[in-house]
């Protein structure tokens, strides 16, 4: 299994270098993961309230907070505080300032393609609900939904 490092072998002198790439694939993969497994909760349990939907999502936060920081590292740079604290408290509005501030107008390429996995993982999420919640039904484990 491929850990994201791979040794470079100098003359004396032995780096790591992190495969960045890799590392940001396998983040949006947990990302597609995480929204599957929403799903099948939400199957199970289609009526939650605000604070179980907030630390159910939280996951999400963390893994599109730690997205911004690998891409960082691989850009090699500082993402501010302010910035981070955006990122942290209102990903809607870091995500953009953050990406404009690492790519220029290319950020607007990076919004669409951050806007495709968006709707993905929403449909991660719906059809998992439903195969959740048309299974459930169908051997008798959970009511049907109205």
């Amino acid at each position: 299994m491929d850990d994201g490092q791979h040794e470079i072998t100098g003359n004396d002198t032995k780096a790591k270098r992190v495969d960045y790439g890799a590392k940001k694939r396998r983040i949006i993969l947990m990302l597609l993961a995480y929204s599957t497994f929403l799903g099948i909760v939400e199957g199970i349990f289609p009526d939650t309230d605000a604070p179980t939907n907030f630390v159910v999502s939280l996951p999400l936060l963390i893994l599109g907070v730690s997205w911004c920081f690998t891409d960082a590292a691989e850009r090699n740079f500082r993402v501010g505080r302010v910035t981070s604290l955006l990122l942290i408290l209102f990903l809607a509005l870091g995500l953009p300032i953050y990406l404009l501030r690492t790519r220029g107008f290319g950020a607007f390429k990076t919004l669409a393609l951050t806007l495709c996995l968006i709707g993905v993982m929403l449909a991660c999420t719906v059809v998992a609900a439903f195969v959740t919640a048309y299974a459930g039904n169908a051997v008798g484990l959970l009511n049907p939904v109205s």
